[in-house]
């Protein structure tokens, strides 16, 4: 936990948030980890490696975003994706990780900002996030993922 500039309480930074992603059409869903997981406002796929057994069948299907009911695809990069890290699941965000922003480009994705210049949701980001500080909506974000079942744990 550290203190940030214009906050009242400490934020804490590093920690893996996992969540899961509904697969479209209740077929079940996709955990994926963050240590950023506001960002998840503006994720606009989730990667697996091809050569994944575990996710073989989830090739070129789609997830529903949670708070924005967007359809998001699965896409197979074996750029980025190690099997071994994690669930072997990574959430996309394009606009506002540099790895993303390449697997972004490499499969034709949409580049979703939600920032203002001032650190702000923007209203990209949907309501009720639009005009919440930064790390305010990270405490949201997980809160409001626990609230739909979707909350998988920190560490």
């Amino acid at each position: 936990m550290r203190q940030v500039p214009g906050y009242e309480k400490p934020v804490e930074f590093g920690a893996i948030t996992s969540f899961a992603y509904p697969l479209e059409g209740g077929e079940g869903e996709i955990v994926v980890a963050t240590t950023r997981p506001e960002t998840m406002l503006g994720d606009t796929a989730v990667a697996v490696h091809p050569e994944d057994e575990r996710y073989k069948h989830l090739h070129g299907k789609f997830v529903i975003h949670p708070f924005q009911n967007r359809r998001i695809p699965i896409v197979c990069d074996d750029i980025l994706v190690d099997m071994a890290f994690g669930t072997g699941a990574v959430k996309i965000t394009p606009a506002h990780d540099p790895n993303d922003f390449e697997v972004g480009k490499r499969h034709n994705l949409e580049f979703i900002n939600i920032f203002t210049d001032d650190g702000l949701i923007n209203s990209n980001g949907g309501k009720p996030y639009a005009g919440m500080k930064r790390f305010d909506a990270r405490v949201a974000v997980v809160k409001d993922l626990e609230t739909k079942g979707l909350f998988r744990g920190v560490g």
